[in-house]
């Protein structure tokens, strides 16, 4: 009988080398880091900031004019601050976080001045406006009620025009912030409203006072 063929046997696998190792792959670039996330508070926070900012830089403009009775440049430059404040009646969260102290301060400050300054043109209904939203701004700020009394005062003389003077001309004697210097000169005005009450009729010039 033939001889049995010895068993095949697979080869063995040849010896791999090892594997050189791998390049890290290189990061992909990464997107810059998204912005942090602010509050409807904080965004009025910090747009009033600015806007304080910009109101104390046009008063100091507009002032220069007034003082050299240039008033309709001054209306002008007053008229810029005015543009940036915030609307009373607006009552979302970021807009009543606008109406810090210093932006309320400074807001009533600004209306105050141009009222001075259309009182300057002769333009008493607009200064009434001006002042009448000042007082809204700022209940605090005696200018803001001086500003109204003047106000009506220039206006033809009427029974309610002269009860709405006195009453602002008192309003302004209350308020804590009237200088001790400027009483006589609210009482004299005071005194005047009260003689056009009586006669209809003015009995001499109201008195002025500088603006903020």
């Amino acid at each position: 009988a033939p001889a049995p063929h010895p068993p095949r046997t697979r080869p063995a696998p040849a010896p791999t080398e090892p594997a050189a190792d791998e390049p890290a792959a290189s990061p992909s670039p990464s997107s810059p880091p998204s912005p942090p996330m602010t509050t409807p508070r904080e965004r009025g926070l910090k747009e009033a900031e600015q806007i304080v900012a910009q109101l104390l830089e046009l008063k100091v403009e507009g002032n220069a004019y007034y003082s050299s009775k240039d008033y309709l440049k001054a209306i002008a430059v007053y008229s810029r601050g005015v543009a940036l404040l915030p609307d009373l009646d607006d009552d979302d969260e970021e807009s009543l976080a606008k109406l810090t102290p210093e932006l309320v301060q400074q807001g009533a400050v600004i209306l105050c001045n141009r009222s001075a300054a259309f009182m300057g043109e002769k333009k008493a209904v607009a200064a009434l406006a001006d002042a009448q939203l000042a007082c809204d701004y700022d209940m605090t700020n005696w200018k803001a009620h001086w500003r109204a009394g003047l106000a009506f005062m220039q206006l033809e003389p009427r029974l309610e025009r002269s009860e709405k003077a006195i009453a602002s001309f008192e309003a302004t004697l209350l308020c804590t912030s009237l200088p001790a210097a400027e009483r006589d000169t609210v009482c004299r005005a005071l005194e005047a409203a009260q003689y056009r009450l009586r006669e209809g009729v003015d009995s001499l010039d109201t008195p002025d006072c500088c603006i903020s």
